[in-house]
């Protein structure tokens, strides 16, 4: 680690209809002012919620939550198969935006995956038949068909929506918490 690290301070007026004005203040290391402009940054700490929603889809959509490796080398491997997955399905939302005309942000994520899931089943005869790129002209269109409304100036509170359970993980076979609960143990 650096003894000390520049910063670069951005403050600027957040102005939305109906929110009270705040000032938001940025402490950044992109230290070229002409290369990186307040007016950049302050766009992109706007739009913070897309990062957020997009890290969600990561871990919740496609379920990376809860790691299944144990060691360190498989957790990188299963943590780069996550993202490959995951900007694979954003290539095919951008290519279905393209052809739809429509912006890839306006797309659901998560229709996109299911849309993936329920069409794959017919991909080996597809592509038995040569019939692939009309099965990938219909999957873009079904994907184009998911939109999401535009909200923008979205806000939500950072809080769980469910809580965890309380009862204990299942360690030994279901038979044997069947014979404690009924007294034979």
């Amino acid at each position: 680690m650096a003894d000390s690290v520049t910063l670069r301070v951005i403050t600027f007026e957040c102005r939305v209809p109906g929110w009270r004005t705040r000032t938001i203040t940025v402490a950044t290391t992109l230290l070229d002012a002409a290369g990186y402009p307040a007016a950049d940054i302050a766009r992109l700490y706007h739009r913070r919620w897309e990062i957020e929603t997009d890290l969600a889809h990561v871990k919740t959509t496609m379920g990376m939550d809860v790691l299944s490796c144990r060691s360190p080398q498989m957790v990188r491997k299963e943590l780069w198969t996550y993202l490959l997955a995951y900007n694979l399905v954003r290539s095919l939302m951008w290519q279905a935006a393209q052809h739809a005309g429509i912006a890839p942000l306006r797309l659901s994520f998560k229709a996109a995956v299911q849309e993936l899931l329920a069409s794959w089943p017919y991909a080996s005869a597809v592509f038995r038949d040569g019939e692939w790129e009309n099965y990938y002209t219909i999957l873009l269109q079904s994907i184009a068909q998911h939109k999401i409304p535009q909200r923008p100036n979205r806000c939500e509170p950072r809080v769980r929506k469910r809580r965890p359970k309380n009862y204990r993980l299942m360690t030994q076979p279901r038979e044997q918490y069947k014979k404690e609960l009924s007294g034979e143990a």
